[in-house]
């Protein structure tokens, strides 16, 4: 039976596990946390968008499936140290975290180890950490799935402020990217704040709104026709502590001539962006995946092969490389193992073709 090597137990690598063993592949899911479900489980995502759904609705159902099949061996607190490749495949080191460690022989290695959530602490005039009822989104999730949105002194929150692209398309954190869902969440994060407290204000604070295709209309349009949310689009310069723990917002209205803002809220939620976090440095660095300018892990072909890799064996898919929506990494997790079971099944690798194209 042939092997196959998956790191990272997310919503990506959960799907290509799942594809993988339902085609009679032994499967290797090595995961570095102590439970499978990735960052929506680690971080208690409530609802997922566009549909708000809850996020147990498709990641539990992921783990199970994945999790069921006799073709699959789990290590959980684990991470993989070593890669060593030869014709026949990989001999990889799975170490767990304080204690065994072990040597297995595998035929590929699809990697899905995921992003972290930008730390909003590195944008220090943001206040975060410091200033009290200061959130971000990755916060507010936890807080929703709780039913627990309340100020850090109990209160329920009247007027909040959602901040976006913080993290994001922003070179002062070396971070000149979209990261492509903070629109999306930051927006299904005020539909449910009012779902919750419907006579609460809330206004979004956006360079522009990135809401392509149908979230257009099924959050953009929504937020404001049947929420009432507002959008203020505006330059943010800092956050100050203001009278009874608000937060007050300094900065410009770009929309009115610049006029000046100055506005108190009860709390102020940051959209911070998605990067690659050090475990998916490691797991790059130890697979000897290339990576582009951005830093995530660089497919041999973004156009027409995103989910295979520049080494020979070893496959992608999700927020490896780069921002991605949890359906799209699903949706690699599934594309990454069919082009896996090609792989070992017929030994073939497959290689970008080069198009030389007339210059005029």
């Amino acid at each position: 039976m042939k092997k196959v090597l998956v790191v990272g137990g997310g919503p990506a690598g959960l799907s290509a596990t799942k594809e993988l063993a339902s085609m009679g592949i032994e499967v290797l899911l090595v995961e570095k946390d102590p439970q499978l479900g990735g960052t929506p489980k680690k971080l208690h995502y409530s609802l997922l968008f566009p549909e708000l759904r809850p996020a147990s609705q498709v990641i539990d159902p992921l783990v199970k499936s994945a999790t069921e099949n006799g073709n699959v061996k789990v290590r959980l607190n684990s991470i993989v140290e070593a890669a060593n490749q030869s014709e026949s495949g990989f001999e990889v080191k799975v170490s767990e975290k304080g204690g065994r460690s072990s040597t297995e022989k595998v035929d590929a290695v699809i990697a899905a180890s995921g992003f972290e959530h930008f730390d909003s602490r590195r944008k220090y005039e943001y206040g975060y950490g410091i200033i009290p009822n200061i959130y971000q989104i990755s916060d507010i999730e936890k807080m929703l799935s709780e039913n627990n949105l309340v100020t850090s002194t109990g209160k329920v929150p009247k007027r909040i402020a959602i901040l976006l692209c913080v993290g994001s398309r922003d070179a002062t954190v070396g971070n000149t990217y979209c990261s492509r869902v903070c629109c999306a969440v930051s927006i299904k994060q005020a539909m449910e704040i009012k779902q919750r407290i419907p006579d609460a204000v809330v206004h979004i604070y956006y360079m522009d709104i990135r809401t392509y295709g149908l979230m257009e209309d099924k959050l953009y349009w929504r937020s404001q026709l049947d929420y009432r949310v507002g959008y203020i689009r505006g330059r943010i310069s800092e956050f100050m502590r203001g009278p009874n723990d608000t937060v007050v917002i300094k900065g410009e209205d770009t929309m009115n001539l610049n006029r000046a803002l100055v506005v108190p809220y009860d709390m102020v939620i940051l959209a911070n962006g998605m990067e690659l976090g050090l475990g998916s440095k490691q797991v790059a660095k130890v697979l000897g995946l290339e990576v582009e300018e951005h830093g995530f892990v660089k497919p041999a072909d973004p156009d027409s092969m995103p989910v295979v890799s520049t080494r020979k064996g070893v496959f992608l898919a999700g927020a490896l490389t780069g921002p991605k929506t949890i359906s799209d990494s699903i949706m690699e997790g599934q594309a990454a193992a069919m082009k896996t079971f090609q792989y070992v099944t017929s030994g073939l690798w497959e290689t970008p073709v080069k198009v030389e194209v007339a210059q005029h």
